[in-house]
């Protein structure tokens, strides 16, 4: 995919095109997905290469959120406390 203007807006608008697109890929039957491929092979091999990409980085992003996460609740367990909650929150 293209990058344009600032770091900052290209990658926002990169997510928000890989978003639409996974959305689009998923409201198309496997049938149009295999009509798609035939027709145009290097834009379909495009799309796998821009969301496998995708899908590793939002992998590494949970678990580095899990990882955050568990050093918190590690961290009040030794300190004696709570895990900072007092139930659901609704």
């Amino acid at each position: 995919m293209h990058r344009r203007g600032s770091p900052e807006t290209s990658d926002a608008i990169e997510r928000v095109q890989l978003e639409r697109l996974a959305a689009t890929i998923l409201s198309r039957s496997p049938h149009e997905l295999a009509e798609i491929a035939n027709a145009n092979p290097a834009i379909y091999s495009e799309w796998i290469v821009e969301l496998r990409r995708r899908n590793e980085l939002a992998h590494k992003e949970a678990q580095r959120m899990s990882q955050a996460l568990q050093t918190l609740l590690e961290a009040s367990k030794r300190a004696g406390k709570s895990d900072g909650t007092s139930g659901p929150t609704r």
